[in-house]
């Protein structure tokens, strides 16, 4: 009798057989054609079925010779490649989890079955496996055992295969030749898992896209119990010139191999007989779900479910006497001490340690720490500390002509031509980088005051000279607040005030009086941060009063300059989160390098103190002059769009969106800002249109096109510019596989939100994609150095079909990551140039620094204000338990971030 699985798979056979043979395969990808078929039904008026074609090339700029990270490829299949769906379980426990190494190698005994004829077949290490031809099997069950060196749960596996559908690799010549077919997409897919499988044979870690292994660098411990590997990235991407294998080079962050009991010790800066309950804490958090071995079972792994409630010598257990049966009176209570020294006849050095809970939930299994290592091979999930992300910084950063012999020697050492799987499936991969022509923008000229301009010279500009902002903001009081540490206590807080005030006045900003709030001597030694920052802020309430001696409320405080002892978030997130939630207040954080706050350092200062005070530094000179294509001359709106989530493996607290969107037409250099909670991990932005009880909407567009249209009639402007005609919208952080779902939900909403505010309100729209998060590189042609400011490709190595460029905008150091921009519609009716140029000159207009950025400013905002209010995301309630409903869940998550405060909501507070 066959098990309920094999059942249920026939069922899905059968289903998938009576389709034809090019069918969807049976997998996500179906689902996802729900979801598309729903969203299709359910959609805004208005909003495009699919991305726009490409309108036309950019011709403006001077040509230039570039290299680029991909290699072609010449790929004419001749065979059929035959997807199956495939089930890899323990024989004696179907539903036991397995990892996706074992599944490899369970399937990879398969080889040499008799039913494969002899042809080769790619496995994706999860449900997917594709075969270069066509085999008779339809659906079947094989028993599988693998030597003992390679047991984990059982000697025996079950593999499931079901026959799902045959993949018709021709369907990526119609998308080369620019007409549209969703099955390419699970072509494509097929040659990255063989990509995946060539990687697999060689004993690299596969994360996603990439693949790491010791044996590719030099590997550099960051603290902490983490250090960086070296490894590569390898993708096959649809592009104009037909097909391309992207490579690059790759760093992630592994959880460093070592005994656990050193690892806490290096976590918590101490050793272990000191350890508190706060620190095992700590250590759970990190360690939960770890993989490790004990030293006296090293045939197996076990993962940490957390600590023992008490100690090694007084933590106790029930132990089954030796040669008795399973009844309670042959089952005695043992320490963990006790039964290693009795037993294993091991004394434990350190009885004192808690000890590790490697069990399920409800039934615990205790292992002493210090019989105890961390399996290799584990990527590093937690959020990185300071000092770890300034190491892994120094560790990605690679000059460019040290990055290309290390793509070419990447590509060397893979040998991807003579791959046998790589020629069984047609694939033949040139070994020489792609060489095209780009174009090089000139740069936009910026305004200063009294009608100064400047035109930037290699994405930079200077600010340190004689020269003012173009609208300085001003404050008659201000406050100076002063956390101590020993290594700052000769700190001159009076002397950083007044060089402020000194350096803001040749700026052009008028910062009058300020008294300075310092803490007590010894205080903050003795109290934890949240204290030090509550003991603060009850000072400088009960200290400011106005001329009577009456208490000034604390919305009125103009500004807050706070001296922190170190860049680290135990300060930082209690004092603004205070400030900006419950005060009302701007606040600028400062940590003066070496104690020292020079002119340079104190005017970098000054440029964000007049964004947060409602002034321009600068402003592009098509802003006043109305020349910046299309949006200068019809009354436009800008937005920006991002969505910050908690990191790695925290599943419970919820991310946080933000948009961002000029209010003053014709000029585009301030942003206000809206704030949501939403979902946790959940990447489309939900509050972009929220009906509330009575039928309004609450939503952020809304929220933002209000605040543009009151700034407009403040302004006295006519009435036919008070109301935006067109929408831009530069949307951060979504990939190619999420494009549907924002032009349904995300372009929907915007749709919805005009309408909701007028019935007839239709403005024009253009949402355009903004991805930071890939693999393609641009060298110079000859030294195979970093491209210059202003770069941009719209030819070769960008879709066939879609519209998208990409473009470096900035002056990077090592090498310079292009920004790749998808336009996923355009209402607007921009041509390739106007966008490449507008785009480009958006670049320069992030006023926190004097130089151009990576990323469209807008975007860069948002990106800003998203991961500045996840700070203040409150996680104390959060939960994990499954019994929580989901309702409840999504309740909690939406109420863990508390509401900025309106006298901050109306400044650029986190810039």
């Amino acid at each position: 009798m066959k098990s309920r699985s094999a059942v249920e798979t026939l069922k899905m056979a059968e289903k998938v057989t009576s389709l034809k043979t090019k069918a969807e395969p049976v997998d996500a990808t179906t689902e996802q054609s729900a979801k598309r078929s729903k969203h299709e039904k359910t959609a805004e008026p208005g909003v495009p079925k699919q991305q726009i074609p490409r309108p036309g090339y950019g011709k403006m700029g001077r040509q230039v010779r570039i290299v680029a990270n991909h290699f072609l490829v010449k790929f004419q299949p001749r065979t059929a490649v035959t997807h199956y769906s495939c089930k890899v379980y323990v024989t004696s426990d179907e539903n036991r989890p397995l990892r996706s190494t074992v599944k490899r190698k369970v399937v990879d005994a398969l080889r040499d079955n008799i039913d494969f004829k002899g042809l080769p077949f790619a496995y994706d290490g999860d449900q997917n496996l594709y075969v270069a031809g066509q085999l008779e099997i339809r659906l079947k069950e094989y028993q599988v055992s693998l030597p003992a060196d390679h047991r984990r749960a059982s000697p025996t596996f079950n593999v499931e295969l079901a026959y799902a559908a045959v993949i018709d690799m021709a369907t990526m010549a119609a998308v080369i030749r620019g007409e549209p077919d969703k099955r390419a997409q699970d072509a494509l897919r097929v040659l990255d898992i063989i990509i995946r499988e060539h990687a697999s044979k060689k004993g690299n870690i596969l994360q996603r896209d990439c693949f790491f292994s010791k044996a590719f660098g030099r590997v550099v411990d960051l603290q902490g119990g983490a250090e960086t590997w070296k490894g590569y990235h390898a993708s096959f991407k649809l592009n104009q010139n037909g097909l391309s294998l992207n490579l690059d080079t790759a760093t992630t962050i592994m959880i460093k191999e070592s005994k656990v009991e050193a690892f806490v010790e290096e976590l918590c800066r101490k050793k272990t007989r000191q350890f508190t309950d706060e620190d095992y804490g700590k250590c759970k958090r990190a360690l939960k779900g770890i993989l490790i071995h004990n030293e006296h079972q090293k045939e197996r792994n076990h993962k940490i479910l957390g600590f023992s409630p008490a100690a090694n010598s007084s933590q106790t257990f029930r132990m089954k006497k030796k040669n008795s049966p399973d009844t309670i009176d042959d089952f005695e209570e043992i320490t963990v001490a006790d039964y290693y020294t009795k037993v294993k006849g091991v004394a434990l050095k350190a009885p004192f340690q808690r000890a590790l809970d490697v069990g399920r939930k409800g039934r615990p299994t205790y292992f002493p720490m210090e019989h105890c290592s961390i399996a290799p091979g584990q990527r590093y999930r937690r959020a990185l500390t300071t000092i770890q992300r300034q190491g892994m910084i120094r560790e990605c950063k690679q000059n460019p002509d040290q990055r290309v012999r290390a793509i070419d020697a990447m590509m060397q050492t893979n040998k991807f031509h003579d791959d046998e799987m790589v020629k069984a499936f047609d694939v033949r991969i040139d070994d020489k980088m792609v060489r095209l022509e780009g174009r090089v923008l000139d740069p936009p000229q910026l305004q200063f005051a009294k009608n100064h301009r400047e035109t930037p010279r290699n994405g930079r500009w200077n600010f340190n000279v004689d020269r003012q902002m173009n609208r300085p903001a001003s404050t008659s009081k201000w406050i100076v607040v002063w956390f101590k540490s020993r290594r700052t206590l000769r700190l001159d807080t009076k002397k950083i005030g007044s060089d402020l005030v000194d350096v803001a006045a040749k700026k052009g900003m008028k910062l009058g009086a300020f008294e300075v709030f310092e803490e007590g001597d010894g205080d903050h030694e003795r109290r934890s941060p949240a204290q030090r920052v509550d003991a603060m802020i009850d000072r400088l309430r009960d200290a400011v009063r106005d001329a009577r001696g009456a208490p000034v409320p604390a919305a009125r405080w103009p500004l807050i300059v706070a001296i922190l002892p170190e860049k680290s978030p135990d300060l930082y997130v209690p004092f603004k989160k205070i400030c900006e939630t419950q005060i009302g207040v701007v606040t600028q954080c400062i940590v003066p390098p070496n104690g020292q706050a020079n002119a340079k350092y104190l005017s970098s200062v000054c440029l964000k103190l007049n964004l947060k005070l409602g002034g321009y530094n600068s402003v592009l000179a098509g802003e006043d002059g109305k020349t910046l294509p299309k949006i200068s001359l019809v009354p436009t709106i800008i937005f920006g769009l991002d969505v910050s989530h908690g990191p790695p493996g925290d599943c419970d607290s919820p991310s946080v969106a933000a948009a961002v969107a000029t209010v003053e037409w014709p000029r585009f250099s301030r942003y206000a800002c809206s704030i949501r909670a939403q979902k946790p991990k959940e990447e489309i932005v939900a509050g972009l249109f929220q009906k509330t009880g009575d039928g309004r909407d609450a939503g952020m567009v809304q929220e933002l096109l209000m605040q543009f249209f009151l700034k407009s009639a403040a302004a006295g402007r006519p009435l036919e510019e008070r109301k935006p005609r067109q929408i831009l919208v530069f949307r951060d952080g979504v990939s190619e596989s999420q494009f549907r779902e924002v032009l349904d939900q995300e372009v929907g909403a915007f749709k919805a939100a005009c309408r909701a505010l007028e019935k007839d309100y239709d403005p024009r729209i253009t949402f355009v994609v903004v991805q930071k998060k890939h693999h393609t590189r641009f060298f110079q042609d000859a030294q195979f150095g970093n491209v210059a400011p202003g770069t941009v490709v719209d030819r070769v190595v960008c879709h066939p079909r879609h519209y998208d460029f990409y473009m470096v905008s900035h002056a990077a150091i090592g090498t310079s990551r292009p920004t790749h921009y998808h336009v996923l519609c355009d209402e607007i009716g921009f041509s390739a140039d106007d966008i490449q140029q507008l785009t480009h000159g958006l670049c320069y207009t992030y006023s926190r620094c004097t130089s151009a950025v990576s990323v469209v400013a807008p975007a860069y905002y948002a990106h800003v204000a998203a991961a500045h209010c996840r700070n203040f995301v409150d996680t104390s309630d959060s939960s994990s338990d499954s019994t929580v409903r989901a309702a409840e869940h999504d309740e909690r998550c939406l109420s863990a971030l508390p509401k900025i405060h309106d006298n901050v909501l109306q400044k650029m507070f986190y810039a």
